[in-house]
């Protein structure tokens, strides 16, 4: 498909004179470049001007551009928002983004009565204070961990209803004050969990005089246990204070950010400080800079950071359906104002009165400072030291971004050549044209034919590539057959590849193909099985004429491999890399069907009579249990006692009734 010049053309000519957001599309529909202007009309049209100089890579991505659609907002804050949320979105290749910053976690304060500290790796604005983002997820576990041994927190999510009669193990181990049976009020749970945020604002001297005032209290007030657990708690922060390096004698706060680059890549690093003292560091690797100028990087940097630092508490309505981040997965839970009435506060904590930079974001400058400011509520100013102890913080900064970015570079090569050595090898080994780009691993999971489910894994140069893998439910029921599932599997997977002329795979399948991305084509196919497995499979492949695709079997009692039309098997050396490559593919297709197989049994396990009743939904069905305990308990009671449980009638407690004895 080539480019469209009248399409494009109208397009430009139809451009408004406004402030918004420009997205630069290519011939396949994917978004190729984001960007932000004062002036659509004039930013845009600018990159199609015969006279215009771009840099090679800017022409590249002009020439691919078949359409441009816009957004138009309100100022230039806006514009800065939605440009920064697009693009961590759609990761347009010609964008300078942070790599995998949809991965990248927080530490979470819930809202709900009395809260609790969580993981998470999903930003919504649902009134909770996050901190973050973590580029290290077993340090952020770590500093969980430590904040819940300072600061007795409930890690339960049961809901505080003055149910419980009695306190859980966490309460016996000191890890817990018990607000689930009332032995701690909501009051003292909501100070103690001030007390955290202050911890992870960095604000330690303010809780250390907070803690050591509440400690004086308690023991004038002859409360010598709760004394005591202040004590230990201000032991446990002052632990922590002590490692902290000290960087400036006065309680400056402020982020450092300075970048280094090499060999096309780019690693920007922080170093927070937050009342004079260094709290935390992080580096962040960029992708898309290539021949980007340096104040481009460092303005698209700190956008995206700052964005993502206050996305749950910083949200202009006038573009909330584009600036919606991923949205939690825990289950909703009760608001609570006053958690949400601050959440203001924890934008503004996490954005300093000064951002240092090792060089200045370019015509971007005053956007970004006004944006911060808007968000913290006082000025904020991007500064550039050039001499004195700021300008040597921030060479000490540097240095650390280009260490961080030398051993990320090592590393990626290693892991680079070792992927390679081990592809090449699978490729010679199964006479392969060339090292298989695309590998896709089945298995199949079930317990004497109960539950029966296939997982697909797919590893692209070696890596695994999450977002393609995908879970089947067999719907053979004839019992235990693993040949029939694998056939069925393979047959729902190959029948996306067939050529979209082909008038057997309908309208519907084919936009689910190209929705499901079933419609890319593997260079090998892996079965976790052996002689057999492999049989069943090479029928499926005939059946579709697809002989081309190559497809291997893992036999696992002597790991050895076996190919269609050689009765032998290949056999690998144990310290192979390509053998160690597809065992890890294999175990890694096992885990995900054996963890799907294990989800649906539970799920069967757990299915009570009352599933099966009409006009008994989820409701009904766990205030019935609440209230009798049991199906069998409901099966006793009378039709009036099951009629008096909140939402039920006469009528429908009869039925119930009706049902559960019939059924015995």
């Amino acid at each position: 498909m080539g480019p469209e010049p009248d399409r494009l053309e109208r397009t430009l000519a139809q451009l408004p004179d406004l402030p918004g957001v420009y997205m630069m599309i290519g011939a396949d529909g994917r978004i190729l470049y984001i960007g932000k202007a004062v002036s659509l009309r004039n930013r845009v049209r600018s990159y199609f001007q015969d006279s215009a100089a771009h840099a090679y890579r800017t022409q590249k991505m002009v020439e691919r551009v078949v359409d441009v659609r816009t957004v138009v907002v309100t100022n230039e804050i806006e514009a800065l928002i939605l440009e920064a949320n697009l693009i961590k979105r759609h990761q347009p290749p010609f964008n300078v983004r942070l790599r995998d910053d949809k991965r990248y976690p927080y530490l979470k304060v819930t809202n709900e009565p009395f809260p609790r500290v969580v993981f998470t790796r999903f930003v919504k604005d649902d009134g909770a204070r996050y901190f973050g983002p973590y580029t290290n997820a077993k340090a952020l576990r770590e500093l969980i961990d430590l904040v819940r041994l300072v600061f007795p927190l409930r890690t339960c999510r049961e809901p505080i209803d003055g149910r419980r009669k009695r306190p859980c193990l966490q309460y016996h181990i000191k890890r817990c004050l018990a607000p689930c049976v009332g032995y701690q009020s909501e009051t003292e749970y909501d100070a103690m969990i001030d007390e955290v945020v202050l911890f992870l604002e960095g604000k330690q001297d303010s809780l250390l005089a907070r803690l050591q005032h509440e400690m004086s209290d308690a023991a004038e007030h002859l409360n010598f246990e709760a004394a005591a657990r202040l004590r230990d708690r201000i032991v446990h922060v002052r632990r922590v204070t002590e490692g902290q390096m000290v960087v400036w004698r006065s309680r400056l706060d402020m982020d450092l950010i300075a970048a280094a680059r090499s060999q096309g890549q780019a690693c920007v690093q922080v170093f927070l400080v937050r009342g004079g003292k260094l709290i935390g560091q992080e580096f962040f690797i960029l992708d898309g800079v290539h021949d980007q100028p340096e104040e481009e990087l460092i303005s698209e940097f700190l956008v995206q950071f700052y964005t993502a630092r206050t996305a749950s508490a910083y949200e202009q309505p006038a573009i909330s359906a584009y600036t919606r981040v991923a949205r939690d997965q825990e289950p909703a839970v009760p608001e609570k104002a006053r958690v949400r009435a601050r959440g203001s506060s924890a934008a503004a904590a996490a954005i300093p009165k000064e951002v240092l930079v090792q060089t200045l974001p370019g015509e971007d400058h005053g956007v970004i400072e006004s944006w911060l400011s808007e968000v913290k509520g006082q000025r904020v100013r991007i500064l550039q030291p050039q001499r004195g102890e700021r300008a040597e913080y921030l060479r000490l900064v540097r240095k650390n971004a280009e260490q961080n970015l030398k051993a990320f570079l090592v590393h990626q090569e290693v892991q680079e050549s070792a992927q390679a050595r081990a592809l090449t090898e699978l490729a010679d080994a199964l006479e392969l044209p060339a090292p298989p780009h695309r590998i896709e691993c089945y298995d199949i999971s079930n317990i004497q034919g109960t539950n029966p489910v296939a997982s697909m894994v797919v590893f692209v140069e070696g890596r695994a590539k999450k977002s393609d893998y995908r879970k089947f439910k067999i719907q053979y029921d004839k019992g235990p057959n693993d040949f029939a599932m694998m056939q069925e599997t393979l047959r729902r997977r190959l029948r996306y590849l067939r050529h979209e002329t082909d008038d057997t795979l309908n309208k519907t399948e084919k936009e689910l193909a190209k929705k499901e991305k079933f419609n890319k084509k593997p260079d090998l196919l892996l079965i976790d099985g052996g002689k057999g497995q492999l049989g069943a499979v090479v029928e499926v492949i005939d059946e579709f004429d697809m002989t081309g695709i190559p497809v291997a079997g893992l036999a696992k009692e002597h790991e050895w491999l076996y190919v269609p039309g050689n009765p032998d098997p290949i056999v690998l050396a144990p310290n192979s890399p390509g053998l160690h490559l597809i065992m890890r593919i294999r175990d890694e297709a096992h885990r995900f069907a054996v963890t799907y197989h294990r989800q649906r049994r539970a799920k069967a396990m757990t299915q009570s009579k009352l599933d099966a009743l009409a006009g008994v939904g989820p409701v009904r069905r766990k205030r019935l249990l609440a209230e009798f305990g049991s199906v069998a308990a409901i099966k006793r009671a009378s039709v009036d006692e099951i009629a008096a449980v909140k939402g039920m009638t006469a009528t429908l407690a009869a039925q119930v009734k009706n049902a559960l004895e019939g059924d015995s």
